[in-house]
């Protein structure tokens, strides 16, 4: 599949269909959302849904249900991924002119789809031009699960991806379960690597309790409801624990190289990951979960700055976010930073609003919370009114995008 710009599908998940505490156990994820377009070819376009399975199976057998609106099917790559990367053909110009795909793929089902070639809705279900079994090689259903759908026969034809459902049927994975690339800094949710003294969020599958356990005000302990996390033979800090998420933070004293991280809930012990570490890997906190919109940021009078509360010129705000690694004077990860003396990112930081380089007043640990820096920075009179995006970079690493303040 050419390497090409991808348009993103946003699926909606549906549990359905769990069955019981045996053996097997069966997940459904499906689309409810809005369809996407297939572009021409000329767009250079994937059209690509993620299908988030929230469950962790060892897999026996998946089945997919894709609707396809498309006039010539034969201009078509439909491809399905696993979250660990594994693929299978769905379809690869197969059928030719015919118009559209609404069908089950399963390999249980008597004939290929690209013999058959069916025109009418829902008839099937059929096997794809690759088996689905390739997934029982997966190391877990768990996960991101991605349907890539290219055009990339014809300049003058268009369609839509209108629907996708997964049916995952595979033995409970009993112990704790993550991957690397679920390892994510916690502000942005953003993953691919971790820093000295980071609050990282680890998401998976049978990681704690069902019911959530929350670190009250004050230091952090390194075991919370029967979980510890090992990191190069350490247990560090954890400040919320469930069974899909664990916050934890991570020792200042990392290097540069690559972190061994381990889960431990009760007797049960998951396998280690290891995850690169860099000097750091920044993230600010937003108003909404992800990273994105309305920073979480005070103004200089300690309001909360919003659309109606915009900063002034020449004014003072303060941004909140993880990851800038390395401070003085030290504070050991998952104490509690003092009020004096203030601790100091060490890491020279640089700030922009709006795309305008503005300075930095103050850089270092929030006293009161583990793990979290406050930055403040000035408004300058150069910076536009509106919403601005507000950007934080050390040691070559820098914030994400669309995250905002509003100004006068």
């Amino acid at each position: 599949m050419k390497n090409r710009y991808i348009a993103v599908l946003a699926l909606a998940l549906t549990a359905g269909g769990i069955q019981g505490l045996a053996q097997e156990s069966t997940v459904t994820a499906s689309y409810n959302g809005y369809p996407i377009a297939i572009l021409p070819d000329y767009y250079d376009t994937i059209a690509v849904a993620f299908i988030n399975v929230p469950r962790a199976l060892k897999i026996t057998k998946v089945t997919a249900k894709v609707q396809i609106a498309y006039p010539e099917v034969g201009d078509l790559n439909v491809y399905l991924y696993s979250p660990d990367g594994t693929r299978t053909k769905l379809l690869e110009h197969t059928c030719g002119s015919l118009r559209n795909v609404d069908t089950t793929f399963d390999d249980a089902a008597p004939a290929r789809y690209s013999d058959t070639c069916p025109p009418e809705a829902g008839r099937g279900p059929f096997r794809g031009n690759e088996p689905l079994s390739n997934f029982n090689s997966a190391d877990s259903s768990i996960g991101v699960w991605t349907l890539a759908v290219e055009n990339n026969s014809s300049d003058s034809r268009a369609g839509r991806l209108s629907d996708v459902t997964l049916t995952i049927t595979g033995t409970s994975q009993s112990q704790p379960y993550f991957r690397p690339d679920q390892v994510l800094n916690s502000a942005n949710l953003r993953g691919g690597a971790i820093a000295p003294g980071q609050v990282v969020s680890i998401v998976g599958s049978t990681l704690g309790p069902d019911v959530p356990v929350l670190t009250p005000a004050g230091a952090w302990p390194t075991s919370l409801g029967d979980v510890r996390v090992n990191v190069n033979g350490t247990d560090v800090p954890i400040r919320y624990a469930s069974s899909t998420r664990l916050d934890v933070q991570m020792p200042f004293n990392l290097t540069a190289g690559t972190a061994s991280i381990r889960v431990t809930y009760g007797s049960n012990v998951s396998g280690t990951v290891s995850v690169p570490v860099v000097t750091t890997f920044p993230g600010l906190f937003a108003l909404q979960s992800g990273g994105t919109g309305q920073a979480k940021a005070a103004n200089q009078n300690g309001t909360l700055n919003s659309l109606v509360n915009p900063a002034a010129k020449g004014s003072i705000i303060s941004v909140y976010g993880i990851g800038l690694g390395a401070v003085n004077p030290a504070v050991a990860a998952g104490q509690v930073p003092p009020t004096s003396p203030l601790s100091l990112a060490t890491n020279t930081i640089a700030a922009s609003i709006g795309g305008v380089p503005v300075p930095v007043a103050f850089a270092g640990l929030a006293p009161g919370i583990p793990g979290l820096y406050q930055l403040n920075i000035q408004v300058t009179d150069a910076v536009r009114s509106g919403a601005q995006e507000v950007v934080i970079s050390n040691a070559g690493n820098a914030s994400q995008n669309g995250l905002t303040v509003q100004i006068q």
